[in-house]
Order: C-alpha cells, then structure tokens, then sequence
C-alpha cells in the first residue's frame, strides 16, 4: 500500500513537472540553441566555402572568429523589407545631402525628397507590423569574420552576416561595414522599435 502511495506520488510529480508550461522567451531560447547546433555541424562550413568561392584571392582565406545571435521576429533590422528600406534611405539621404544641399524647390530635389518619404514609410509600416505580432524564433545571425587579401599582398580584415532561418533558408545580409551603419541609422530614426538584444 505504501509502494502504491509513493510510486502515485512520483508519477503526479514526474506529471506536474512534464507539464510546466514553457515561457515565449524559453521556448525562443530552446529553438535558437538548437538552431545553433545544426549550424556548428552543418553551416559553418557551407558559409566559409561559399566565402572562398567568392574571393579573389581564395588561397589568402584565414578565418577569425564566428559569433551567433538569435534573431526574433520583432528585430527590424532583419527583415528584408525594412532593411532594404532603411539602407536605401540612409544613402539618398547622404547623396542628397551631397547633390542638392538645402535645395529643396527644383523638381530633382523634390523628387528624391518623395522617393525619401516612400522609404520613410515603408520602414515605419514595417517596424509597426513586427512590432505588434507575436515575439518568435526567426533565426540565427551568423557573424564571421575573416582575413583575405584584397590585392596582392594586402590582407584585411572583413566580416558577413548571415541569416539562417527557423524554415532552414540561408541568406546573406551584408558585410558588417553596412550593417552597422543600417543599424545605427535604424536606431536614430525608430527610437522605440525593436533591433537586436
């Protein structure tokens, strides 16, 4: 009777704890983590080849480092469509800075300065659609760095962003150069929108 009562006991325990429910941001973490595994074993080497194809210099390839980052679906910065805008943007707003300065009355001005507000607006209906859905798993940002000679006997240093989607797509974002500036425009214009951490 008393072998009864305890093995009860031990089987509503083992019942309680199976069906804790998991919080969004714990099951966001248990996807990335393995997300993350398959990548060791199977991306890493895909994206580091695909470099070295792409070289001029193949045979000066040296690998740095490699850092990963769980991308959820409210970071900005990552979606195609915002980050196509905000890049898009941050450079017509340089270059018409640079061609019109505060010229703002002719028709080429007038014209970019509406091509300027289009953008504008897509990355603001953007940022407002990721951030009022659900918080998912997206993907992992790949980070790696590298050195490879640029022109013979030059070495540098270079880095890309890849994504490696929850639905197993890879793409690549860009070199880390024009990442950080997307991203740190990005900030300055969506102060409250969601970007990385």
């Amino acid at each position: 009777m008393v072998k009864i009562k305890t093995l009860l006991m031990m089987a509503l325990m083992f019942l309680a704890i199976g069906c804790q429910q998991l919080t969004r941001e714990q099951i966001i973490e248990k996807q990335a983590h393995e997300k993350m595994k398959q990548i060791e074993k199977e991306g890493l080497q895909r994206i580091q080849q695909q470099i070295v194809n792409n070289l001029k210099y193949p045979e000066s390839y040296e690998s740095i480092s490699t850092d990963m980052s769980i991308v959820t679906s409210d970071m900005v910065i990552y979606d195609s469509h915002a980050f196509v805008a905000l890049r898009d943007l941050e450079r017509a707003m340089k270059n018409f800075n640079e061609l019109y300065g505060n010229d703002s009355t002719s028709q080429e001005a007038r014209n970019e300065l509406n091509a300027m507000k289009t953008l504008r607006g897509i990355v603001r209906d953007r940022a407002h659609v990721l951030g009022n859905r659900p918080v998912e798993f997206e993907g992992i940002d790949v980070y790696h760095q590298f050195y490879a000679n640029d022109r013979p006997g030059h070495k540098a240093k270079k880095g890309y962003h890849y994504i490696f989607h929850k639905d197993n797509r890879t793409t690549l974002l860009c070199d880390d150069e024009e990442f950080q500036r997307v991203k740190t425009f990005a900030r300055q214009m969506l102060k409250d929108a969601p970007y990385l951490h």
